[in-house]
């Protein structure tokens, strides 16, 4: 359980540090991906409250993303800083605790092999839940920020936001991305994971790690957590100067 529970602890604590990265993977670029709106509070208050109700989320895109779009966010987010900075952060860290994959911790070839293990492991994630399952759901993968409100309303629809996503009609939906993508995520990764490290158990520990770590990222985005870090940077880099 304390080994788990260190496995938790340390996957949220990579996705607040590589924030900024993520963050940075949604900016738009030449007209490849338009920035996804926000949510008024007002029309938040009018999302489904019965199962079989749609309605209809501002539309990001007329039609939707297209799966060219998808990909290529997911193409970008794969390539971006994110992936070898958590491979490298979360290695570390593995390493110091003695948890992860039953990986070798003397050397740096044996490092190396688990740098390269958690890099794949991300990019298999982003691959599934940005691009495969959004692509065949009908679903945009971004997060749509309520950004006004409470703290209380925007923090539960940050979490809600990890399980109801938006189609690209703009339609409410089962979050396919993050229900279906992080659990085809979970077994691919058992493809070239140790095979001590690929029981059953172990697959759906890092099902739910994911979920919990995604519903961070949320929570991150709607407060903008990378752009006020960024500001307070700025602010300080130009009070030394």
């Amino acid at each position: 359980m304390r080994r788990r529970l260190r496995q938790a602890i340390l996957q949220s604590a990579i996705a607040i540090s590589s924030a900024p990265y993520i963050c940075a993977a949604q900016a738009p670029t030449e007209d490849v991906l338009p920035d996804a709106p926000s949510v008024s509070a007002g029309e938040a208050s009018t999302l489904p409250a019965e199962k079989n109700e749609k309605r209809a989320v501002p539309n990001p895109l007329p039609g939707g993303m297209t799966v060219k779009q998808k990909y290529g966010l997911a193409t970008r987010r794969i390539f971006s800083l994110q992936t070898p900075l958590k491979a490298v952060l979360v290695s570390g860290w593995e390493v110091g605790t003695g948890t992860g994959p039953d990986i070798g911790t003397n050397g740096w070839k044996p490092f190396g092999e688990r740098v390269g293990y958690n890099a794949a492991g991300t990019a298999t994630t982003i691959f599934f839940t940005t691009a495969f399952v959004p692509s065949l759901a009908h679903q945009d993968p971004r997060y749509f920020a309520l950004k006004k409100g409470p703290v209380k309303d925007r923090i539960r629809w940050a979490v809600r936001s990890e399980f109801v996503g938006v189609g690209d009609d703009g339609h409410q939906m089962p979050n396919y991305a993050n229900l279906v993508g992080l659990a085809l995520a979970s077994v691919a990764i058992d493809a070239f994971t140790p095979r001590d490290s690929s029981s059953y158990g172990d697959t759906a520990e890092r099902y739910i790690i994911k979920l919990g770590v995604g519903t961070g990222l949320n929570v991150i985005r709607e407060f903008n957590v990378f752009d006020r870090v960024k500001a307070i940077a700025h602010h300080s880099k130009e009070a030394e100067e």
